[in-house]
């Protein structure tokens, strides 16, 4: 197979006047600045415009080629031709179109979507192969991602407002943030805080270090306007790894789950509860039913009797529902976990075996 055509001249090649070409001059530029452009000529080619159309788009032929809404950024996987990108990016799509700096204008690959993780906002794509065309090279990802400094430099590449193959530039102004995204209201934690400049477009774009690998997935932007304020958030390689893979082998994710519906926070403190998380009930025959965790009830006067409040796990307070999630994050179906609880006047310590949940592929809390 050959590869896609190109628009006539490589990277770093200029037409001349007489139609002949010439490199551009090294001395034209620092040394870091060279770096930069070379790291943004490689990276391109593996960095894809995602265009999400619904079936009332495809019913009309729209190709939303100046569009915002349901266009995003992805990344190539790897060899067989796999995207990664937010799983808000495609979830409304009834069809997913995939642009990549090596197609002529109005020319796409089309993608099917392999799976999702809707809590972690990860959608893993497949590019399907198109006759005369290679699939993008894969770009290399930090193995480990442990490592991330504050103040080391970061490139963000995406399509913000459809602007193709965007470059950003900035720091790593924070690690191990949590945040909660609107859309599936369960928190994220070890997320890479950027000031690279991230606006609508840009999610699911990599956010790479100084030699080319991803670090992260560009992700969300704090900001009361929508567009960039100066702080952006990616979800970390390490993340990314976990997820893709799991998604890869079985289409799905499975999140280990208590099956405990807990009392707000604030409803906690109301009712004198200083420490822990109320358990306000259990899911029929889940991991905390057969583990004997009791539920809030009331009797048939009407009088509430409070359940059990869950106040540490694997001896570890827990005083937020995020405190819950953060445990669950560092386990998998199966294990167990001990919970100690207050029930009435009394410390009580009970095994839970965590489970996936049945009524969803994505399983909640």
């Amino acid at each position: 197979e050959k590869n896609c055509p190109s628009d006539g001249h490589l990277d770093g090649e200029v037409p001349g006047p007489d139609g002949a070409k010439h490199e551009q001059e090294e001395h034209m530029l620092s040394r870091e600045e060279t770096h930069v452009v070379e790291l943004f000529r490689k990276a391109k080619e593996s960095v894809v415009h995602i265009l999400s159309l619904t079936k009332r788009e495809l019913a009309l032929d729209v190709q939303r080629s100046d569009a915002t809404q349901g266009t995003g950024t992805g990344f190539v996987w790897d060899a067989s031709g796999r995207v990664v990108t937010n799983f808000h990016v495609v979830s409304d799509a009834a069809q997913v179109r995939v642009r990549t700096s090596a197609l002529p204008d109005g020319e796409y690959f089309t993608a099917q979507v392999v799976g999702f993780d809707h809590e972690r906002d990860i959608a893993v794509l497949s590019l399907e192969k198109k006759e005369g065309c290679d699939f993008p090279p894969a770009l290399p990802r930090l193995k480990g991602g442990k490592d991330l400094l504050v103040g080391q430099r970061v490139f963000a590449i995406g399509n913000p407002f459809g602007l193709e193959h965007t470059l950003t530039t900035g720091v790593i102004s924070g690690v191990g943030r949590e945040i909660v995204p609107r859309r599936s209201g369960r928190p994220m934690f070890n997320i890479i805080q950027t000031d690279a400049a991230i606006n609508p477009g840009n999610s699911g774009g990599p956010l790479l270090n100084s030699a080319g690998a991803v670090i992260g997935m560009n992700s969300a932007i704090a900001s009361p306007s929508g567009v960039f304020a100066g702080v952006g958030f990616a979800i970390p390689v390490t993340t990314l790894e976990q997820t893709v893979n799991e998604i890869i082998a079985s289409g799905f994710v499975l999140r280990p789950a208590l099956g405990v519906f807990f009392a707000p926070e604030a409803l906690c403190r109301r009712l004198g509860i200083e420490s822990g998380l109320l358990v306000l009930g259990t899911r029929k025959d889940g991991p905390a039913e057969k583990a004997g965790i009791r539920s809030t009830k009331r009797d048939i006067n009407g009088k509430l009797h409070l359940g059990d409040i869950i106040m540490k796990m694997e001896d570890r307070k827990v005083d937020r529902i995020a405190d819950v999630f953060r445990e669950l994050d560092k386990r998998k179906v199966g294990d167990k976990v001990r919970v100690q609880l207050q029930r009435e006047d009394k410390l009580v310590d009970v095994d839970v075996v965590l489970e996936a949940l049945k009524d969803s592929p994505v399983a909640k809390l």
